[in-house]
């Protein structure tokens, strides 16, 4: 909500002057430790609630700029610190022009600021506009007296919220509190994924100094109080959102720093929250050291670097300065190393994130089915292995069921969460790795498992029948990989695709059929006497490898795998062979 469109500041604190132009629906302050970022809030605060932090009076003397102090006491002047914003009239009061500017003036004798506005602005206008905005300030530390304070601010919305039944409940006083906070409460669930609701205390005098959340953990209900400063911390925007939801007022956040106490995943997750959702009832400024809001962009967000500078090189003057940000390439070059973290944060939370989807896509899965479970890397992988079973084993039922992890990390991921959840599936749950680089480097993570099966899989979970394995090396490729060894005198990995455990015959045919696309490997660097030059892995490759076998050299079109996964269904089954001690195995373990 975008309620102010300016705001300038002028000497306070370490503020000499600075301005804040084009204000969006959230702003965001960033700079390093001691910059001033939280003086532009504390400024806020001191126009909107004639007080500097939260229960924390104005004080001329010390929130004077020193610098502005030292030139009133050389001109023999009068010093003031003020304030001016500049609203834009989102009520649509026909009274009010589309924007207007107010600006508060504070000195040294007065308790309470001089307001200078148009003389075309009625000033009752003004009062009213002023008591229709709710100003709250959020500091970095947050104690439970800063709890208690908005707890109370849910209080007085309650109050007014005629929805609430508040003002004549007290029979089914608890009833009426979780009815009317039952959205909120529902929000903090979807949010946080915490079951939380408001606890009552039983005596009702004290009952919004003492309210607190009732949270699940571990299957008992703990107060909110009682939990790490990171829960807490993350009530409070759900809080202040609801009380803004719920208010006949609209209202501005100054929040210091929402990342404190939470992992950078949380960050992330409250980050899209402030963007997506807070800023519609609430227009924030906020500071942060975070990746998770340095990333924050759009059409709804304006960002500003700040910074201290030495004012007019007085060389002992260390003043604030505010720079907007208007490109990412204005970020690189002002955060240097910090735009690179946040670059790379934010693509480990989407993975994180996407890992998460697919594990529990997954575990939805196997929650409706009633068979033993192979998960394998992609579609192609489930699609040939279904089709080996039918093609060996015609007369039989197979003895589980094939499930694509659309990816070798994703199944790692799922295969370590099966392990940890408290879950026990009633069949064995079995991870199938291709043997080329990259599931053989997925596999390793359960390397430290003991053997089963032929010694083709890791026993991951005996209790919950959980497995690791990878395709096997049939006996030919091993033969292959000791002539290249003899040849070459080095080690050679054959890189093993599902695609690749047909005979030689079948991949000829695919590949003269285009069913099968083959890729030159990437190039590598070598180094000769200092000199460095680009290798192509693929003829490298081929000149240890016979001829009968080049297509090992390859990488294989990721495009085509689908296509060649249908048209092996035309195979007569003879072509499946080398994947019946493989389907053995595995029936081994489902058994």
């Amino acid at each position: 909500m975008k309620i102010i469109s300016k705001v300038e500041i002028n000497y306070f604190r370490s503020i000499y002057s600075i301005s804040l132009l084009r204000n969006n629906d959230i702003n965001v302050l960033i700079g390093g430790n001691d910059s001033g970022k939280s003086n532009i809030l504390k400024a806020l605060n001191l126009f909107f609630n004639n007080e500097t932090e939260l229960n924390t009076p104005f004080n001329f003397i010390e929130d004077l700029s020193r610098l502005r102090e030292k030139e009133a006491r050389s001109a023999k002047g009068r010093a003031s610190i003020w304030i001016k914003v500049t609203f834009n009239n989102f009520l649509g009061w026909k009274s009010l022009p589309e924007q207007f500017s107010i600006k508060r003036t504070w000195n040294r004798y007065e308790e309470y600021p001089v307001d200078t506005y148009s003389e075309d602005l009625p000033s009752t206008t003004i009062g009213r506009f002023l008591n229709r905005l709710s100003f709250h300030y959020i500091p970095a530390v947050r104690g439970r007296d800063i709890f208690s304070h908005y707890l109370n601010a849910l209080h007085d919305a309650l109050i007014d919220d005629e929805k609430a039944g508040f003002r004549g409940a007290s029979v089914n006083l608890l009833d009426a509190i979780n009815s009317s906070t039952k959205d909120m409460s529902d929000k903090i669930n979807k949010g946080l994924n915490i079951q939380s609701s408001i606890q009552v205390p039983e005596d009702l005098r004290e009952l919004f100094s003492a309210l607190d959340f009732s949270t699940k953990f571990s299957g008992y209900d703990i107060p909110l109080q009682k939990r790490g400063d990171g829960i807490q911390a993350r009530h409070i925007p759900f809080i202040l959102d609801f009380v803004a939801r719920h208010s006949s007022k609209q209202h501005i956040w100054a929040y210091e720093e929402p990342e404190n106490s939470l992992e950078l995943s949380k960050a992330f997750e409250l980050a899209s929250e402030f963007s997506t959702d807070f800023s519609k009832e609430n227009q924030i400024f906020l500071t942060t050291h975070s990746p998770a809001f340095y990333d924050l962009s759009g059409p709804n967000v304006s960002k500003w670097l700040v910074k201290p500078e030495d004012f007019y090189s007085t060389g002992n003057e260390l003043h604030t300065n505010v720079t907007e940000i208007l490109s990412g390439q204005e970020v690189d070059e002002s955060l240097g190393i910090a735009a690179l973290i946040a670059t790379r944060a934010k693509e480990l939370y989407i993975r994180i994130n996407d890992l998460n989807e697919a594990q529990q896509k997954l575990q939805d899965k196997i929650a409706s089915v009633v068979k033993a479970q192979v998960i394998v890397e992609g579609p192609s992988d489930k699609r040939i292995l279904e089709i080996a079973f039918a093609k060996l084993f015609p007369n039989d039922e197979c003895f589980c069921e094939f499930i694509s992890a659309e990816g070798a990390d994703n199944l790692t991921h799922n295969l370590k969460s099966f392990k940890t959840i408290e879950k026990k599936y009633p069949f064995p749950i079995i991870g199938l790795f291709d043997n080329d680089q990259k599931g053989r480097a997925e596999s390793k993570h359960f390397n430290m498992h003991k053997l089963v099966a032929n010694d083709q899989f890791r026993e991951i979970s005996a209790d919950k029948k959980i497995y690791s394995g990878m395709l096997p090396i049939m006996p030919a490729l091993e033969n292959v990989a000791d002539e290249c060894k003899m040849k070459s005198g080095f080690v050679f990995q054959i890189p093993l695709t599902i695609e690749f455990m047909f005979p030689q015959d079948v991949i000829k045919k695919a590949i003269e059929a285009q069913k099968l696309v083959l890729n030159e490997t990437k190039y590598t660097a070598k180094h000769t006497s200092g000199i460095q030059y680009p290798v192509n892995l693929t003829e490298e490759c081929k000149k240890h490898l016979p001829e009968d076998y080049h297509y090992l050299a390859y990488e294989i079109d990721e495009s085509y795998k689908v296509r060649f996964s249908e048209w092996v269904l035309t195979l007569e089954a003879e072509a499946f062979v080398q994947f019946k001690p493989l389907l053995e195995n595995l029936k081994f373990l489902c058994d």
